[in-house]
C-alpha cells in the first residue's frame, strides 16, 4: 500500500513515472501472471481519480480521437504482434518522445487530424504487448504548450482509457480478478489517497519549474526504454 500511495503521489505531481515504478516493484509480491492485470486495475483507479480531481482542466478536444485509436489498438494488438517485428518499436517510441521534448516535434500550421488517434492506437496496443507507454502522449501534450494541470489531467484521461481497455481484454482472455480483490482494494485506496495529496502538492510547484522537471523525467524514461530494448535484443 505504501508503494501504491507514493507512486500515485508522484504521478499526480508530475503526470507520469509512478506507474513505471510501481510495476517494477510488483514482481515477487504477486504471481507473475497477476502483475500486469492488477497493475492495470490499480492504475485505472489512480488515473481516473486524478482526472476527476482536476476535471475542469481536461482538454476534451483530444480525447475522442485518442479513445477511437485506443480501442482499435487494443483489439488489434495480438494480431499486430503476428505481422510485424516489435523488437525495435520501443526504440521508435523513445525517439519520438525525445524529439518532441528536445527537438520541438514536427511543426504544423494546424494539428494533423489523426495525431491523437494514432497515439491512442500505439499507446494502448503497445501497452498490451510491452508495458507502460504513457510518455508517448505526454510528450505530445508538452509540445502543444498546454499548461501544467492540463497536461497532467488530460494525460490521466488518456491512461484511464488505455487501462480500461486492457482490463476488458484481460477479462475476455479469462484472468480471474476476484482472486486478487483484497490486494486490489488496498492498492486502490492507497492510490486515491496518493492522488489527493499529489494534486494539492502540484499546485505549489511553479509552472516553469514543473515543465523543466517534466522534460527531464520524460528524457530519463525514454533512455530507460532504449536501454531495455537494447538489452533484451
Amino acid at each position: 500500500m505504501l508503494f501504491a500511495f507514493l507512486t500515485s503521489l508522484l504521478t499526480a505531481v508530475m503526470g507520469l513515472g509512478g506507474g513505471l515504478i510501481l510495476i517494477a516493484l510488483m514482481p515477487g509480491l504477486l504471481p507473475a501472471v497477476a502483475v500486469i492485470p492488477v497493475h492495470a486495475a490499480t492504475q485505472l483507479v489512480s488515473n481516473t481519480s486524478r482526472a476527476l480531481f482536476g476535471w475542469h482542466d481536461i482538454r476534451w478536444e483530444f480525447v475522442l480521437s485518442f479513445l477511437i485509436g485506443s480501442m482499435a489498438g487494443g483489439l488489434l494488438a495480438a494480431r499486430i504482434a503476428t505481422l510485424i517485428n516489435l523488437d525495435y518499436l520501443p526504440l521508435l517510441i523513445a525517439a519520438f518522445i525525445l524529439f518532441n521534448v528536445w527537438g520541438g516535434g514536427i511543426r504544423f500550421r494546424e494539428s494533423p487530424r489523426g495525431e491523437f488517434l494514432t497515439i491512442g492506437f500505439v499507446q494502448t496496443g503497445m501497452g498490451m504487448l510491452s508495458g507502460t507507454t504513457g510518455p508517448l502522449a505526454q510528450s505530445t501534450l508538452v509540445r502543444k504548450g498546454l499548461e501544467r494541470d492540463e497536461i497532467v489531467v488530460t494525460s490521466a484521461v488518456f491512461m484511464s482509457i488505455s487501462h480500461l481497455i486492457k482490463l476488458a481484454l484481460f477479462g475476455v482472455i479469462g484472468f480471474n480478478f476476484a482472486e486478487y480483490w483484497p490486494v486490489m482494494l488496498a492498492m486502490m485506496v492507497a492510490v486515491i489517497a496518493g492522488t489527493w495529496v499529489g494534486t494539492r502538492l502540484r499546485r505549489r510547484v511553479p509552472n516553469e519549474q514543473f515543465k523543466l522537471a517534466l522534460k527531464w523525467l520524460l528524457t530519463l524514461l525514454a533512455i530507460r526504454i532504449i536501454l531495455q530494448a537494447l538489452l533484451s535484443t
